[in-house]
């Protein structure tokens, strides 16, 4: 997704419920800090980034830093908007920390972060994606017979020749050893 105006209308009209108005408003007016640096800091955590203070901003944990000596005005993490969750909180009962969103983006980032092992980058195409399974390599059945066929003209450019001479030495061994005769069947 781009980080224009236009970006964020056309996004807008798809998911409307995916950020709330008011942060849509912001990023697509270019107003400072918003949500128009999300695509960008997603992208970079998911292809194994530094997450801090990113990640924590996004999902509201950390609020947006004021600008200081320790976050000076030009840093990008003053630039993020931070959405506080419906609901964050400690549970000593359950030993559990409750964790609501307050948006369907939040929603989609804290699941992803729970099993952050899915954030894959595709061997072939480098195209983000979410994996089904811990030995999923590539994002699209495409992708993956490609590499397939990729590894076996490989194998072929290297090892065929000798594949074929070895081949063709056993098919005269057999050849030879009969009486000439076939059985009818």
């Amino acid at each position: 997704m781009g980080g224009d105006a236009e970006s964020w209308q056309h996004f807008r009209r798809r998911w409307p419920e995916f950020f709330p108005a008011e942060e849509y408003e912001s990023a697509i007016s270019g107003v400072s800090p918003s949500i128009a640096d999300y695509p960008y800091w997603l992208d970079q955590i998911w292809r194994g980034g530094e997450t801090d203070p990113y990640l924590e901003i996004m999902l509201g944990v950390r609020p947006t830093p004021e600008p200081d000596e320790n976050w000076p005005e030009n840093a990008p993490a003053t630039h993020l908007r931070s959405i506080a969750p419906l609901e964050f909180a400690l549970d000593w009962n359950t030993g559990r920390i409750r964790y609501r969103s307050a948006c369907d983006f939040q929603r989609a980032l804290y699941l992803l972060y729970r099993e952050s092992w899915r954030a894959r980058v595709c061997e072939r195409c480098e195209a983000l994606y979410i994996a089904s399974r811990e030995s999923q390599r590539y994002c699209s059945t495409d992708c993956s017979e490609e590499m397939q066929r990729e590894v076996k003209r490989k194998w072929w450019a290297e090892h065929g020749r000798e594949w074929r001479e070895q081949r063709s030495r056993i098919q005269s061994k057999k050849r030879g050893k009969g009486n000439g005769t076939k059985k009818a069947r």
